[in-house]
Parts: C-alpha cells; structure tokens; sequence
C-alpha cells in the first residue's frame, strides 16, 4: 500500500490534454483526492476567434478545450486572469496566474499535501503555493522550457533557476534535459528523469489495409507519416525538401503530415510550388484517438524536429510496430538506441533525410524487437516511476 493513499495532489497544468490527461488518471487511484488546477486568460475562447491569436497562440487552444476534460475522481479548478495576447506581456503572466490561482484556492477551500506543476512556467505558481501553504513541490520539465526558455534572456534564466531552487524533486524527460538542467543549477538528488509514456490500450498494431481504407488513403503506395504542430522547430520544411528528393528517385511514396499551426500556409504553399499536391498530404490537426490510425497505415514514422525534450510520439509510433526516422536532437536518441527500431540524421538535411528515407523504405523491419522496444514506455511502468519520486517527497 502506497504512503500517498491518504494524501491529496494539487496538479498545475497548462492543458489537461494528452501525457498530462493520461498520466494523471493512472496517478489520480494512488491519492485520496486530486485536484487540477489550470489558469486560463480572461477572454481566452473570445480571442481564439481572432486570426492573429489562433496563429500565434496556439498553446491556448489546449487550455480553452481541455477544460472539460476531467478524468474520473479529480476535481477542476480554472482560475482566470486578465493578459493580452502580445509576447513581451507573456512574461507577466507568471505572476497573474500565481496570485489568481492563489484567490481561487482560498475561494474553493481546496486542501492538499504535495504539489506537482507540469512546466517551468507553471513551476512558478507552484513556488508560490508552496511558499503560502508550505507543502512540498514535485517540477516537470518536459522541453522547450529547458533547452529553450531559460537560455532566451535574463529574465527566464532567472526565473527558471528560481523555480528550480524551490522545487523539492524536479522531474525531466530524458537525460539530455536532465544535463540542461544539471547546467541550470540542479543536483543530481534533486533531479529524476521519466519519460512520457503511451497508452497501450490505444497504440497497438491494427491491421494496416484496413487503417488505410477507414482514412482514404492509398493501398498500392508507400506511406510516410510526420505528426507535429506547424512550427518552424518540428522541421516540416526540410522533410517537404527531403520527400521532394526521395519522389525523384521513388514515385510510388506519399507523406502525410498531422498537425495545426501558424506555418500550415506557408508549407501548403511550398507543397504547391514543388508541384507535390496528393504526393505530401497536409490533413490538419487530428484527435488523439485518431492519430493510432493513421500511425498503423503507415510505413515508416518520420520526425524532422530541429528540437526536442522528449517526443512522445516516438514510442507511440513504435508502440505500433513502425520503424522511425528521426533527427538526431534533444531526447531522440534514447529512444532510438538500436538501427533495428529506426534511423537518425542530422536535423536541417533534406539529402540525408531523404537518403535515411529511401534506405527504410527498401528495409525489411523486425515489428516485433519494435514493440518489445516500446513496452519500456507503457504509462502503466512510467507512472511506477512518478509515484516512486512522489513517496520520496512525502517520506
């Protein structure tokens, strides 16, 4: 019996989608209650309307629309507070979601014994939860808000190494975060690396012809797969480049690319140039649910990232049997640690890209050292992990 079956989790999140949702049911049995807790602006569906929002601020779309989404047993609690949709005002808005994040707890009663913040960002609300009610503070840090956010300027710098220097365990995603974050000022005792997991109940083989008539896609082609927001470090522009390549050499190959974001224009208009339309297929943001569907269609999973924590994607695809061809960068590559699961080339390299392609599409895969490779992540062994770090806080 666990020694946190009488306590009660307080999780900040930026979103309630996703890793964090699944992560959080398989955690929430452990405590007697748990409560999230998720500040979102003033005005936040309103301003999604707006085209200038929606492109630049996509992260509040997971926010607006997972405010419902509560597993069974957790309570909401989804504070607003007024900011504007300009850069240079986000760095306030630490400090606003704190304060109101603050009033809504007193407001609701809301009582707990450990705290755990998914971000760096929200690490913040959490220092200053904990510096109020004196409880201990568990920090995710799943990426960009290592390798990227603390290194932009002073101000972040700062404000990370002070979340960090509040956070009584700190939680990263790969051992490339955990060095970024050994940089930042962490010790090792502090600091605890899990990766994200997958849903094992979700990704799994499915017969691939039948994937592929349920979406419409082609049975006599081969099939690339790319999953990722439209964003300049996913790297979509340089595996337009790389498949631009391949279709020279092979015409008998198609990408799909899923996901939203403010480059979707701009790479629709570089498929149109190339001449490449029905050849790349950029078929928008699909749900969750979905995206095992399309990933058993598939041939070969392809990451073109320019950056990465860790990529949850890839053990889901490899939780499907597919082989993945990634870049090299960030966390990748501890999960990428045999040529029998995939492949990887540098990042900003359509040749090399293209060449990894077209040696995977003439390979012969071992699906099953695959999914023996993919168990490892299974949220039912991750969240094993997370609760081992969460007895070692309330010990």
């Amino acid at each position: 019996m666990s020694i946190l079956g009488s306590q009660k989790l307080l999780l900040i999140v930026p979103h309630f989608k996703v890793f964090i949702r699944d992560q959080a049911t398989l955690i929430r049995p452990y405590f007697s209650s748990m409560t999230v807790l998720m500040p979102i602006p003033f005005f936040s569906t309103l301003a999604l309307k707006l085209p200038f929002v929606n492109r630049n601020f996509d992260f509040l779309k997971s926010a607006v629309e997972s405010r419902n989404e509560l597993t069974q047993g957790c309570r909401m609690v989804s504070p607003s507070f007024f900011t504007l949709p300009l850069t240079a005002v986000r760095k306030r808005n630490c400090y606003l979601a704190a304060k109101s994040c603050t009033k809504a707890l007193s407001k609701n009663a809301t009582t707990f014994n450990l705290i755990h913040a998914h971000f760096l960002e929200n690490g913040f609300i959490g220092a200053s939860l904990k510096s109020s009610y004196d409880k201990p503070l568990v920090v995710t840090a799943h990426g960009g808000d290592v390798y990227d956010l603390p290194f932009r300027d002073s101000w972040y710098n700062n404000l990370a190494r002070y979340v960090l220097s509040e956070s009584d365990k700190v939680i990263t995603v790969s051992h490339f975060l955990a060095e970024k974050l050994s940089e930042l000022g962490v010790s090792s005792k502090k600091l605890h690396v899990v990766p994200n997991g997958y849903d094992e109940n979700l990704f799994k083989p499915l017969p691939s012809n039948a994937m592929r008539k349920k979406l419409g896609l082609p049975l006599n082609k081969r099939i690339l797969l790319s999953v990722g927001d439209l964003v300049d470090v996913k790297g979509h522009t340089y595996l337009i480049d790389a498949m631009n390549i391949v279709l020279k050499k092979k015409n008998d190959v198609i990408l799909v690319i899923i996901g939203s974001g403010p480059l979707k224009e701009r790479l629709q208009k570089k498929v149109n140039k190339l001449g490449l339309n029905g050849k790349i297929l950029l078929v928008g943001r699909k749900t969750h649910d979905e995206i095992p569907m399309w990933m058993n269609a598939s041939d070969i999973f392809v990451l073109p990232s320019l950056g990465e924590g860790f990529p949850t994607v890839v053990p889901e695809a490899m939780a499907c049997g597919k082989p993945v061809i990634a870049t090299c960068v960030g966390g990748v590559p501890e999960a990428i640690v045999s040529s029998e699961l995939g492949t990887l080339v540098a990042p900003k390299g359509p040749k090399v890209l293209s060449q990894a392609i077209l040696e995977g599409l003439s390979r012969d895969w071992l699906q099953e050292k695959i999914l023996d490779e993919a168990k490892r992540y299974s949220w039912n062994i991750i969240v094993k992990q997370i609760i081992a770090v969460y007895e070692r806080v309330a010990e």
